[in-house]
């Protein structure tokens, strides 16, 4: 209504301005095609405000089901992870035991004796690659398993890989983690379990380097026939315990403590360099256990081709025994699942 009085106060000012009849017809049609500029324009607004308007609130509630959906994940990961636990206590392994190189062969015969009338029997060899890689046993032959055995698997943890032996009747249920590496994966699918290639890993001539790390306490030797150290040496240090209080004397004695690992790293150091030096077979692989943070930082700056195997045992040092750390060392750790 405004812009009409507007307009009506425009025409009057203009019959004052001109006297002639046309000039004031050509006015007036500037102004009415004003006047629907002016209405397209409104249109137009209220159009783009209706729709912003309509955008704010679809984002609002998508903003508000994006919350609803983080919410319901939240506690659908809570409640996964509750049911994760529960079914970890459920379900275990029947047995782990360690099995020392020479009752292997006695394993493996038997393993390898067991017979079925049609193709039952699963042998899967995986290597640690693999294991990374979580490509392991393929999705086909892992549908042959039951699901216990599956989640089983999983919880397998080998710095060599591991070999299972399965029987679709369930009767035998059986994962070895080799000594040292597998050279490469297969499955096969038979009436007999294939157990060469374990037994070509078990009795692979190779000479290794061990480094048994421990702050304070190191131990390195070399080894030809896995069972007894040519020659091996252990190094000791003082290495001041881990201090229990707080405070600046913590700090000041933790500095002094690593200082001190840091002269026994020396001492290791250079007596395995001499060591590898003086060799007189070729080794083929450093074996580090026992503290293998601290092993690693020994071999760091060790100039050498040889590959290092970590392995994850209790690479206690014996006084009067040193090879008690070769006979874990070349042992297999059998899972029954």
């Amino acid at each position: 209504m405004s812009g009409k009085k507007k307009v009506a106060g425009n025409l009057g000012s203009l019959l004052n301005k001109y006297s002639g009849k046309e000039k004031l017809e050509d006015e007036i049609d500037k102004l009415q095609s004003h006047i629907l500029e002016l209405e397209i324009d409104r249109k137009r607004f209220e159009k783009n405000e209706n729709t912003a308007k309509r955008a704010l609130a679809a984002k609002q509630e998508a903003e508000e089901n994006l919350k609803a959906a983080n919410v319901k994940i939240e506690t659908l990961t809570h409640q996964l992870e509750g049911k994760k636990a529960e079914v970890s206590e459920e379900i275990s392994f029947t047995l782990i035991e360690e099995i020392v190189l020479p009752k292997m062969k006695n394993y493996t015969s038997q393993v390898a004796s067991v017979r079925s009338d049609h193709d039952s029997l699963i042998t899967a060899y995986i290597t640690k690659k693999e294991m990374n890689l979580n490509a392991g046993i393929s999705k086909d032959v892992m549908e042959e398993l039951d699901q216990n055995s599956q989640y089983l698997l999983q919880k397998i943890r080998s710095d060599t890989g591991y070999v299972m032996f399965y029987d679709r009747m369930q009767m035998i249920q059986e994962v070895i983690v080799p000594p040292i590496p597998f050279e490469r994966s297969s499955i096969g699918i038979s009436d007999s379990f294939i157990t060469e290639q374990l037994n070509e890993t078990l009795t692979k001539d190779i000479n290794v380097c061990v480094l048994a790390a421990h702050a304070g306490e190191s131990l390195i030797g070399i080894s030809s026939d896995r069972t007894a150290f040519d020659e091996d040496m252990v190094i000791r240090s003082s290495v001041k315990a881990k201090h229990t209080k707080g405070g600046f004397s913590q700090r000041r004695f933790e500095r002094l403590r690593d200082e001190d690992i840091d002269h026994h790293v020396e001492k290791v150091k250079n007596a395995l360099k001499n060591m590898l030096e003086q060799a007189t077979v070729e080794i083929d692989m450093i074996i580090a256990c026992g503290d293998t943070v601290l092993a690693n930082y020994i071999l760091e700056n060790i100039d050498t081709d040889i590959a290092i195997l970590e392995r994850n045992i209790d690479a206690r040092i014996e006084k009067h025994d040193t090879n008690s750390i070769l006979r874990s060392l070349f042992s297999c750790r059998r899972y029954k699942l």
